[in-house]
């Protein structure tokens, strides 16, 4: 409470004993320091916030990075797989029209 000198004659203007108004005075002041936060407070938990935010901030960018690094690592060995695959049926399949021709010109040359 900014005006405590205030409050107390408002009190008395109301015929309240100074006395009393005091005691007012003093209960509200031990109410607002122990519940109320200041600006200070507030002040202090916006730091602590922000640090807080800063770091979690780090550690989301070092996670989408670890991320981006194992999905490139699998797209690179899903690329390579696929390319070896490729090979192999290529090779399968020229075998295989090696064996129809042959087996072709055979049964032209029986014939």
């Amino acid at each position: 409470m900014n005006n405590t000198l205030k409050y107390v004659k408002v009190l008395e203007s109301t015929g309240i004993t100074r006395e009393q108004a005091e005691a007012h005075v003093q209960l509200i002041m031990e109410i607002m320091e122990d519940d109320l936060a200041t600006k200070q407070d507030l002040k202090n938990l916006e730091t602590t916030v922000q640090g807080s935010l800063e770091k979690l901030e780090h550690k989301l960018d070092t996670s989408v990075g670890r991320l981006d690094h194992k999905i490139d690592t699998l797209s690179e060995r899903l690329d390579n797989k696929l390319q070896q695959l490729e090979y192999r049926m290529t090779i399968k399949l020229g075998t295989i029209v090696t064996l129809v021709v042959a087996a072709a010109t055979a049964i032209n040359k029986l014939l």
